[in-house]
């Protein structure tokens, strides 16, 4: 081997099976230490810990499995050693029987299928746990499969005659109380997809009589019998189905805002800095692991989940599978162009939560995304109980936004009096623009009539003023229409890039990631390439600049002018256009008026 070869670890993306990972060879960050924290005084029994979806909350789970169940106490020292938690010797380790559940699976298509298929993902935590556990005896092979609440309360009484037999109670710290821990994964994954697709049924099933408020009174009714559940822990996206159980499960405690569990899912820079080098070659790529986080921050960084927080978090799927990318193409890539393929269906989701929303709040927050303004509330609802309201006021529209990661905390705009939430980062704002052209462009008529004028740019002409004036008609007829009542530079961005979006023959990117040499990352408003692989490609750099009709002195659209010709020739030098014909231009609109382009 030579000596200047590096030997890389394999990236974890998709992978939860923690008890495998030094085993198999996975680069992974040490969360163990949240552990600690679970088992301080403050923290209930039975704590709920959400996140947006691609966390690594199921990763999470499988690692406290793995801490706290007796079946694993041979392999403590093996899946544990070196870990932050190891050196704290707790003496809970592994004294736990552990059934978990898994509902990210369960069949949405029609009734009959979701009832069958959450009653397999029970009968598949207790197959798991009867694996584990030879001399525990339980036959479930004669009950009604679509009846997973009976299946549970039979799994509980046969746990308590086990645990009376076998385990010693009174030696135990939790004397009063049996030695059950259940852990649930994605509890609200299936009744969320249910939520968006048919309200009423959501209001079944979690209502009164439904079967998931059912079954979740059965776990109830077994952490009150002093011979069965301990503890629970639960992991799922939003509190939106377990406010909607209320009395079924009320002795859960929403624990997602405590600042100490802030980094309980995701990646710090801390833990990345950790992580790169063993995912990737960075002398092979000529960039230090500082210069990758950099680039990465933009795109996946932001998230805050508590307002005493002392710092954000990375989405940790979005993360590895960027890594893993880059590891395979050995090329240092634009992170931004590298999106987890699980996030493709985030944008019709935020349509969806818009859909359940009161009349007229999707327009409103729209129109402050494009404003570029902070979300104001008092505090984040802790009930969002849709039995009880027929949509989303705006309180509940902007808490689920957060829980889904759509905003997250401004820990510095945010104060003792009201809570400030924004967007974290470029992904999540690609999807605001996404959703905003669909519902608020494209369906109108305007705006599919209207025209752009882009001959100059296919004739890769230095002189582009017909294209400026064909942006001034186009934008005077869609502003004039009110379709966009805040006018701002992201309106404007948007709605020429979604306009040019949907013409042939170019290629549009806005917001582009750019490395300026001495500068560091910056966006670019909009890239225009035309005949992309001929002779005469070219791209078109374009600086969007916004004065208001009401700012619009002569000596404000001058000093706007030249600060958009120096930013965009600082643009021009990027690295990205390193052997390309590219073309920059400076944009200045006042009002819908195109004033100056060149």
């Amino acid at each position: 081997m030579s000596e200047n070869k590096v030997e890389l670890l394999a990236t974890p993306y998709g992978e939860v099976a923690y008890e495998s990972f030094r085993e198999l060879g996975f680069a992974f960050a040490d969360k163990s230490d949240v552990i600690k924290e679970l088992e301080g005084k403050n923290v209930p029994r039975h704590p709920v810990l959400l996140r947006p979806r691609r966390f690594g909350k199921s990763t999470f789970v499988q690692m406290l499995k793995c801490f706290y169940d007796i079946s694993y106490k041979d392999r403590y020292d093996e899946i544990f050693n070196g870990k932050s938690i190891y050196t704290e010797n707790l003496p809970c380790h592994n004294t736990y029987h552990v059934i978990n559940f898994d509902f990210s699976m369960v069949n949405t298509q029609s009734n009959t299928a979701m009832l069958n298929s959450f009653f397999s993902a029970v009968a598949n935590g207790i197959d798991d746990f009867k694996r584990r556990y030879s001399d525990f005896t339980f036959d479930y092979r004669k009950l009604d499969k679509s009846d997973s609440v009976t299946l549970f309360n039979n799994f509980a009484s046969a746990y308590s005659d086990y645990a009376k037999t076998v385990l010693s109670l009174n030696a135990s710290e939790n004397s009063n109380y049996g030695r059950l821990y259940v852990m649930i994964d994605e509890y609200d994954n299936f009744a969320s997809q249910i939520l968006s697709q048919d309200i009423e049924l959501f209001r079944t099933i979690t209502g009164n009589n439904g079967f998931l408020k059912a079954f979740y009174a059965a776990i109830k009714a077994a952490a009150a019998n002093a011979n069965c559940i301990a503890r629970t822990f639960i992991t799922g996206v939003s509190s939106v189905s377990l406010d909607s159980l209320t009395s079924g499960f009320n002795i859960a405690l929403n624990v997602t805002s405590d600042a100490c569990f802030n980094e309980y899912a995701g990646f710090t820079e801390d833990e990345l800095a950790t992580l790169i080098p063993q995912l990737v070659d960075i002398r092979q790529l000529g960039v230090s692991t500082e210069e990758i986080i950099a680039r990465m921050k933009p795109v996946y960084d932001g998230y805050c989940f508590s307002q005493e927080a002392e710092h954000t978090v990375f989405n940790s799927s979005m993360c590895l599978y960027y890594l893993r990318t880059v590891q395979n193409k050995k090329q240092f890539l634009p992170p931004e162009n590298y999106m987890d393929p699980a996030s493709d269906h985030d944008g019709s989701k935020l349509q969806q939560l818009f859909e359940i929303a009161e009349p007229g709040l999707a327009d409103e927050i729209m129109e402050n995304y494009l404003a570029n303004n902070l979300f104001f509330i008092d505090k984040l609802s802790e009930n969002i109980n849709l039995n009880k309201t027929t949509g989303y006021d705006r309180d509940r529209l902007l808490s689920m936004l957060y829980y889904l990661g759509y905003l997250t905390i401004d820990k510095n705009a945010s104060d003792i009096s009201s809570l400030a939430l924004k967007i974290p980062n470029l992904f999540m704002s690609k999807l605001f623009a996404e959703c905003t052209a669909d519902l608020k462009l494209k369906p109108n008529r305007i705006f599919s009539d209207s025209v752009l004028d882009i001959s100059a740019l296919q004739n890769v002409q230095d002189d582009i003023s017909s294209f400026a004036s064909s942006c001034t008609e186009f934008l005077s007829g869609i502003f004039t229409n009110q379709l966009l009542t805040h006018m701002s530079e992201m309106a404007l961005n948007l709605t020429l890039y979604t306009k040019l979006k949907s013409l042939r023959g170019i290629m549009v990117e806005m917001q582009k990631s750019l490395r300026i040499v001495g500068k560091g990352e910056k966006f670019a408003d909009l890239l225009i390439t035309v005949n992309k692989g001929k002779s005469n490609e070219c791209t078109y750099l374009v600086e969007l600049k916004y004065v208001t009709r009401t700012d619009a002195t002569e000596a404000k659209i001058q000093n706007t002018v030249k600060d958009a010709t120096e930013q965009v020739q600082r643009y021009k030098s990027a690295m990205e256009f390193r052997d390309r014909r590219v073309l920059a231009y400076a944009m200045v609109f006042v009002g819908s008026e195109c004033v100056f382009c060149g």
